[in-house]
């Protein structure tokens, strides 16, 4: 069950998980420690499927041709573990807050914490709860909706048509969505806004703080418009005349 709701991802402080550890959600200056392409190629890890990791790593026919129940053996986890045990590491070091350790005997993860020299365990990171994290990684960055259900498929082919589905869905929003880079919007939430953020102190927000913030930058500059248009009728004699959103335009081509 989680605990938390979109008040408390609001907050730059750790989330603690049960048998995991504490998450954190990284800034936008660590996001630039490790550069945003990096972040990025993290991030895709996160959201992808053992089939979608399989078919990376040229192994999809013999994924595909194995039974569901040895599909259940090669988790994401375990592909994971055993083609690219460095990039699993660093996906795991980056989110944990605590300090983490490999066990070679149960193949996992610990997170601890050194209090007075000692290791105090927190908890772990395997085969058994690692898309735990990931749903919590995804939660805390805002991408997954703290309510949203895992999708449930009678058989292989649902499973397929939907996924082809949403992968057109999020080609088709990519598209749509160039001007909505990180960099494009970080440069237009500096250069006009009403909190005092700028270029030189928006580094310590949290990525799901400066997404939610901007989100709500966005709609309050619609809100500026609706109020303009109600008190100053005479000056548009259509609305769609003024463009509150061509601000987001970029303004190079990088």
């Amino acid at each position: 069950m989680n605990i938390y709701t979109s008040f408390d991802y609001l907050c730059n402080e750790p989330f603690n998980v049960n048998g995991i550890g504490n998450i954190k959600s990284p800034t936008l200056r660590e996001i630039r420690k490790i550069t945003y392409n990096i972040f990025f190629y993290y991030v895709n890890f996160l959201l992808c499927t053992p089939q979608n990791y399989a078919q990376a790593i040229g192994l999809v026919e013999e994924y595909e041709s194995l039974c569901d129940k040895d599909k259940e053996k090669y988790s994401l986890y375990n592909l994971l573990l055993y083609y690219d045990a460095n990039l699993l590491l660093a996906i795991i070091s980056f989110f944990i807050y605590d300090d983490i350790e490999f066990d070679d005997k149960s193949l996992s993860f610990k997170t601890y914490q050194n209090i007075k020299d000692e290791k105090q365990y927190i908890g772990h990171i395997g085969n058994d709860n690692f898309e735990l994290f990931r749903t919590e990684v995804q939660k805390i960055l805002g991408l997954k909706n703290k309510d949203e259900q895992e999708q449930k498929f009678k058989n292989d082919l649902a499973k397929k048509m939907f996924e082809k589905l949403k992968k057109h869905n999020l080609e088709q929003k990519k598209e749509q969505d160039k001007n909505y880079s990180l960099d494009n919007m970080i440069r237009k939430y500096c250069t006009h806004n009403k909190v005092g953020i700028n270029i030189l102190n928006v580094w310590d927000m949290t990525y799901y703080q400066f997404i939610t913030m901007f989100n709500e930058y966005r709609n309050g500059r619609q809100c500026d418009f609706n109020d303009m248009m109600a008190a100053n009728t005479f000056s548009y004699k259509n609305s769609t005349d003024y463009k509150p959103l061509d601000y987001m335009k970029k303004l190079n081509n990088d």
